[in-house]
């Protein structure tokens, strides 16, 4: 069993809000999304589907805070065809 003391004990992070925790550090030192995974495997035994949860929520995030989608130049914003009634 490895102790504290041990230069390869890692912890596990396994609860969501010590995950979105970290995830947020790593992204406030300027860590890309793609490179958070194997930061925080340095250091932790890491739920891979929870972090990938994470990571799906943090894209839409930030998608959504960039705005709506532009219209596109025919005037069709979702691409379907509507006739004037």
């Amino acid at each position: 069993m490895n102790s504290p003391a041990d230069p390869n004990f890692k912890t596990r992070l396994t609860d969501p809000k010590a995950m979105v925790a970290q995830v947020k550090a790593l992204l406030v030192k300027g860590i890309q999304p793609d490179e958070i995974a194997p930061e925080l495997s340095k250091i932790y035994y890491v739920d891979v589907d929870l972090l990938n949860a994470v990571l799906r929520v943090v894209r839409k995030m930030a998608a959504s805070a960039k705005g709506p989608e532009e219209p596109k130049a025919d005037g069709q914003s979702d691409g379907q065809n509507r006739a004037a009634a």
